[in-house]
């Protein structure tokens, strides 16, 4: 309760952000704004009760009406930023042939295509030509060979051909769908020049417009520099943010060794420019009214820095936190800290609940919030008079601070530990302190017109070395034994508990109390036994999965530790495709060994999990029949003993000619048949009343057997 005293701003914002998590479990369920005027009435009515009313005893009752209101309020704040909800939404209109919709980012390049967000502005009804206003926002794709030149704010008038986000529906895979719906995007469109028309309007906000417009001003700047290949595209990530260029190699090269965090402009970017300045502009409050004037002229020098670099989510999520922590510091006290971060987090969740469910808003969150608790006490542990060794000191007790924070987030959501992070921090923190010093130094010398003269040639060599340098020490840390821990798993119940087990041991150390080591030991116990408890009860079941592979069959029998893997001989070909959908399923269910063979030759095959015979696969007293083009019909069955038949490789039969030969439960459609056979496959199925599971329309196809 001192602490909650101490931070009040926390207890509003815990309430809030339990309301909005709420929300997104409860989606379709509305809270009345009549109940939240009443229970502001009943509130208010509490605050000016009867002195008889006004005991000790019963200051409880303020802070459990607080706690429901903002827990309230934090419900119906998600419930009102969710586009679908609105009246207005383009998919709440009947018959639409057109929309009218301005482009609403910059375009990113993509393997094949350019994509962009659309914000939609109106659409057109059939037959009609007046315009409904409508609201929502789109994926739209654009070929790369009929690649217009459009920029951001253009509004184009489309033909319908909306197409919905959908995910495979593996176990355990990266849902796309869902992560599009976080930013309230449901629809895509794939367009042809044929589908779509310019017009002579222009609606861009004009501040975004000037960001974009600044960033590629500068991008040009850097290629003019001539750098190669990765050290351009470093530069580019951690000067300006934009991080196209980057490739997958370059991407896992920064993850492995533990510096992604550099390539996309962030808290440590921002902090970087504010200790650059704070540090500059220190004099200013030496003179009246000098911390207000310093405070106002950080907070400016932060927001241009986020103009310049695009006002991407991080960036401007950074310059907010880093923002309110200014103003707390004019406060001078050590509480204010705590409750400006409290401060910014409440007003990005009222601009964008959604944010809450964004990686990079937890980890940001996560790490400050540990360095500020943790920091401070790791480096009393070490005490020099060598100014060196105590900013070395003062570097590694921010890594080990900012580690203990996010490394539970990370493990839940890239499975993958940086075992030498201490070692890439002291490397990384002052390499990024140089190149941004030196980056906007080379870009300022360039845009003066020195960018020939000597110290621009200096300046552009040093910042090249400086880059070079980071990419080749991060490559040696990368190769280094052990440098990764992979493969790592942690469910949200795991992430929940490392959390509590790491503040209590913190508390414990902090203040010498027992009663944090009890509680420590028991989220430990809380924690094996919940592992212990899944573990065997993974070890008791043996799962059937028949994948969504987009024009491929991918089967598995899992039991225990072992998982059995029948694919067709295009993916045998290619395991890594096989992995790509098995590996996060794999982690769950602490899979050890792969058994990978074709699935045609997958007859006369027996052991302790499985038997195959005759194009059947049994498996704990279960039969599943697959049927492919070969058409090879089992003869003289028993009709009740066949629980699922597969239709895989678009065979050419019909569901009359397979009931009137076997009897069973359940039709499976696989994702290697094309879309005109499905059909026609369910509509019989149908009509003869027999349950069908299509792997395309509802995800893989799962069951426990035993």
């Amino acid at each position: 309760m001192k602490a909650l005293n101490e931070y009040p701003l926390y207890r509003l914002l815990i309430p809030m952000i339990l309301g909005i998590i709420t929300a997104s479990i409860i989606y379709e369920t509305y809270v009345s704004v009549v109940v939240l005027i009443i229970l502001f009435l009943l509130f208010s009515l509490w605050v000016f009760r009867h002195p008889a009313l006004r005991q000790y005893s019963l200051r409880f009752v303020n802070g459990i009406f607080i706690t429901i209101l903002f827990f309230l309020f934090g419900y119906q704040l998600l419930w009102v930023k969710t586009d679908l909800h609105s009246s207005q939404h383009y998919s709440k209109i009947d018959s639409v042939s057109h929309l009218l919709i301005s482009v609403n980012s910059p375009f990113t390049e993509k393997e094949k295509t350019y994509k962009t967000v659309g914000k939609v502005l109106a659409v057109y009804q059939n037959g009609s030509e007046t315009a409904i206003v409508a609201s929502g926002k789109l994926l739209l794709y654009f070929s790369k060979q009929d690649f217009p030149t459009l920029e951001y704010g253009d509004e184009l008038l489309i033909t319908n051909k909306l197409q919905p986000i959908m995910g495979y529906g593996n176990p355990n895979e990266f849902d796309y769908a869902a992560y599009l719906k976080q930013q309230n995007i449901y629809h895509q469109m794939y367009l042809r020049p044929t589908d779509w028309i310019k017009t002579v309007h222009n609606s861009a906000n004009e501040i975004m417009r000037l960001s974009y417009h600044l960033r590629d001003i500068l991008l040009n700047i850097l290629i003019d520099f001539n750098f190669s290949k990765d050290e351009f595209a470093v530069a580019s990530a951690i000067l300006l943010g934009y991080d196209d260029y980057l490739d997958q190699d370059l991407r896992q090269l920064y993850s492995g060794s533990g510096a992604m965090h550099i390539l996309c402009v962030s808290g440590l970017h921002v902090g970087i420019i504010f200790l650059i300045f704070n540090t500059l502009l220190l004099f200013i409050k030496k003179y009246k009214y000098g911390n207000i004037i310093h405070a106002i002229l950080m907070i400016f020098i932060i927001w241009v820095y986020a103009l310049v670099t695009g006002l991407s989510p991080s960036v401007f999520r950074s310059a907010t936190m880093f923002s309110f922590i200014t103003l707390g510091g004019i406060l001078n006290r050590r509480t204010s800290t705590y409750n400006s971060l409290a401060a910014s987090a409440f007003v990005l969740l009222i601009s964008n609940p959604y944010l809450l469910f964004h990686i990079g808003f937890q980890l940001s969150y996560m790490a400050v919030l540990s360095i500020l608790f943790i920091q401070p006490y790791l480096s009393k542990l070490v005490d020099s008079k060598w100014l060196f060794l105590r900013k070395s000191r003062d570097l590694i007790a921010v890594s080990i601070a900012a580690q203990l924070g996010t490394f539970p987030l990370a493990i839940y959501y890239f499975h993958q530990f940086p075992n030498y992070f201490i070692l890439t921090n002291l490397l990384v923190i002052p390499l990024s302190f140089i190149i941004l010093i030196g980056g906007f130094a080379n870009i300022f010398v360039y845009l003066i017109g020195s960018g020939s003269s000597y110290i621009g040639i200096v300046l552009t060599k040093g910042l090249y070395g400086s880059l070079w340098f980071l990419n080749h020490a991060l490559a040696v840390i990368n190769k280094l034994p052990l440098a990764v821990s992979s493969d790592l798993y942690f469910s949200q119940i795991d992430t929940f508990l490392v959390y509590l087990i790491i503040l209590f041991t913190v508390l414990a150390l902090m203040y010498k109390s027992r009663r944090f080591v009890i509680y420590t030991l028991l989220s430990f116990i809380v924690l094996f036994s919940y592992n212990a408890y899944f573990r065997f009860q993974s070890s008791q079941q043996q799962q059937l999965v028949i994948y969504n592979v987009p024009k491929h069959t991918l089967i598995e029998l899992n039991y225990k530790n072992e998982s059995f893997i029948f694919a067709d001989s295009s993916l045998v070909a290619d395991t890594s495709a096989i992995n790509r959908f098995t590996d996060n399923y794999h982690l769950k269910r602490r899979i050890k060994h792969q058994h990978i063979q074709c699935i045609s030759a997958l007859n006369g095959h027996s052991n302790n999990v499985f038997s195959s015979i005759n194009n059947f696969l049994l498996m704990a007293g279960k039969k599943l029949f697959l049927i492919d083009q070969r058409r090879l019909l089992p003869e003289n069955i028993d009709n009740h003993s066949i629980d699922y038949v597969l239709l895989r490789d678009n065979p050419k039969i019909s569901i009359y000619e397979i009931a009137s030969l076997i009897k069973f439960d359940t039709l499976i459609i696989d994702a290697s048949n094309k879309y005109w056979h499905s059909k026609k496959w369910k509509q019989q199925c149908d009509s003869l009343k027999i349950g069908y599971w299509d792997v395309k329309e509802n995800g893989a196809f799962i069951i426990t057997i035993k």
